[in-house]
């Protein structure tokens, strides 16, 4: 698309939906424009999504080199300060991710004391340090319904048959 190119977009009843109209401004030595097939219009799309993509590249490769820059005019105080706090938020990063560790093994203990499987045991516990109520709740009772199951398998098997008159 060029320069010249609109888009909009219509709302209706609170949800937006996007209605893509695309219109040419006509410039002023121009003949009447012409429509545009779906193809064309795809082609001049990803023509302008190639040119961003260029632009997007060229701007991050840019701020690299004002970051190397600006570091190498860093005076060797701050410059080992900045190491010094991206030193320490590697070591809290990976002080949670232990901690997590941690819990996860902590409560798959507890699961296991309390009759789960192992790898029902670690569902549950990772769900429990994830916050992730549902996934908890679905598998205690896919434990409690097993245990039911176990328990009424077993009491059925303790019946005594009755003797027939053999």
């Amino acid at each position: 698309m060029d320069e010249n190119t609109n888009i909009q977009t219509t709302e209706t009843n609170d949800a937006v939906q996007p209605e893509t109209k695309v219109t040419s401004t006509p410039k002023a030595d121009d003949k009447p424009t012409k429509s545009f097939s779906v193809e064309e219009q795809l082609q001049q799309l990803m023509v302008e999504n190639a040119k961003i993509k260029r632009a997007m590249d060229k701007a991050a490769s840019e701020a690299a080199d004002y970051k190397k820059k600006y570091n190498a005019t860093l005076s060797e105080q701050e410059r080992a300060s900045q190491e010094k706090a991206e030193e320490q938020a590697r070591r809290d990063e990976r002080l949670a991710e232990l901690e997590r560790e941690n819990s996860i093994h902590r409560y798959t203990e507890s699961y296991l004391d309390l009759g789960y499987d192992k790898e029902t045991a670690v569902k549950a516990a990772t769900a429990q340090v994830d916050g992730d109520v549902d996934t908890l709740f679905t598998l205690q009772k896919k434990v409690i319904d097993e245990k039911v199951l176990a328990k009424e398998q077993e009491l059925i098997k303790d019946i005594p048959r009755a003797k027939t008159g053999v």
